[in-house]
């Protein structure tokens, strides 16, 4: 509900707004005539209002691409960002799918893969009353992986959210209608990830056990919740250590604001898993800049707070979306010294041992594909643009490596 809010907030104001006063004029006595009239040119003004600020809103924009007036110097061209990371023992990374038509690209650039969708269980677990599996895109992710000497990440085995995509809507009836949702939920989570798992035993090496838990300072609600509370995420990450003990088990969140109280109860969150000695590894910040610019300072911060605990630390799904810097001289360059600055930042933290970006051309990302980022153009978060050119958060992130640590 409160992204909801955040994402439609307004529009909600404004619909709900219209709705009543067209309610209260409908059923207002009619003979007070100069009080209906009052309601329904309120309820105009208040759409015309929201119409023109939709149109302001949704509006596409274009910025000047100056970063194509600018040679590229040969250096950074002839030295792809792997041989930088590989040189310092640092992982960079792309979330990519076994059908990118980018894959020559990404095995020159990158020494880390994740799949964007081909390894979670709503793509993987294709009918769940069954326990039919479909394993023929993530074999081909990791097939690609092993053949260029990548690292493979694993995402992800626990996700609470958008039953569908992200685990089968079958559970959802399961748990409603088992006698004991704590033993039927259990057995669902030791034999999907002992299934997944062990197939991919050797193969991947860091897995994303339980992905985004947190509704602000609360855990998501879902069936896992539902029938085994916090407790769930020990129950994953126990499971995940004895199906491969030698993967790196990661709980992967995306926290806006490090020091607001979302970002407080996550590392709450954290300190009560370690106390009961839960197996967790490392954290995954996913670092998406989409509803704003992630505070770089603060970030600088957090990372050390998790790195204090004893955990490792990743950036693992990092864009930046190029609206959100609009009011910049040049949003292209101000997207790159994002993009460079939370890059050095990892790497100037010892517990922080690599970056993943979500996504590699402007020309196919998820932005443009789930609104209401879909509406509001350019997203262009991505380190390529469309056509394939390097854009400044390409050049930037190539210097934070050249300088390394």
């Amino acid at each position: 509900m409160k992204m909801i809010w955040q994402l439609f907030g307004t529009h909600i104001i404004f619909v709900s707004t219209v709705l009543t006063t067209l309610i209260a004029w409908l059923f207002w006595p009619r003979q007070k005539k100069r009080t209906r009239s009052f309601l329904i040119r309120t309820s105009g003004l208040v759409a015309l209002t929201g119409l023109l600020l939709a149109l302001f809103t949704y509006w596409p924009r274009t910025y000047e691409k100056q970063y194509l007036e600018t040679a590229i110097s040969s250096e950074i061209i002839i030295t792809p960002l792997k041989a930088l990371a590989d040189s310092i023992g640092f992982y960079i990374g792309v979330a990519t799918s076994s059908e990118s038509e980018y894959k020559s690209l990404i095995a020159q650039e990158f020494n880390s893969v994740v799949g964007e969708n081909d390894f979670k269980p709503g793509q993987l677990l294709t009918n769940a009353e069954e326990w039919a599996f479909d394993f023929s895109k993530a074999d081909k992710l990791s097939a690609f992986a092993a053949s260029h000497n990548m690292r493979l990440r694993g995402h992800t085995l626990i996700w609470g959210k958008f039953a569908g995509m992200t685990y089968p809507k079958y559970w959802n009836k399961q748990i409603k209608e088992a006698v004991d949702p704590k033993k039927e939920m259990t057995a669902i989570m030791t034999r999907y990830i002992n299934t997944v798992m062990r197939r991919y035993k050797g193969k991947v090496s860091s897995w994303d056990v339980v992905n985004e838990p947190m509704d602000g300072i609360n855990l998501f609600p879902s069936p896992f919740t539902e029938a085994l509370g916090e407790e769930y995420i020990d129950l994953a990450f126990n499971l995940a250590r004895v199906a491969d003990p030698d993967c790196e088990l990661f709980l992967n969140e995306q926290i806006n604001d490090y020091y607001g109280r979302d970002g407080q109860a996550f590392l709450a969150l954290l300190r009560r898993l370690l106390r009961r000695n839960v197996p967790i590894d490392g954290v995954g910040l996913q670092t998406h800049n989409v509803k704003g610019l992630h505070n770089l300072e603060a970030l600088t911060r957090y990372l050390r707070d998790i790195g204090d605990m004893g955990l490792k630390v990743e950036i693992t799904e990092l864009d930046v979306r190029l609206l959100l810097l609009k009011d910049t001289k040049d949003p292209y360059a101000a997207q790159g010294l994002q993009y460079g600055g939370v890059t050095q930042i990892c790497l100037e933290d010892p517990a922080c041992v690599g970056v993943t970006l979500w996504g590699l051309t402007d020309g196919s990302n998820w932005m443009d594909s789930v609104p209401p980022f879909k509406w509001k153009s350019p997203n262009a978060p991505n380190i390529y643009d469309e056509d394939m050119r390097m854009k400044p958060a390409y050049v930037e992130i190539w210097k934070a490596l050249e300088r390394g640590e």
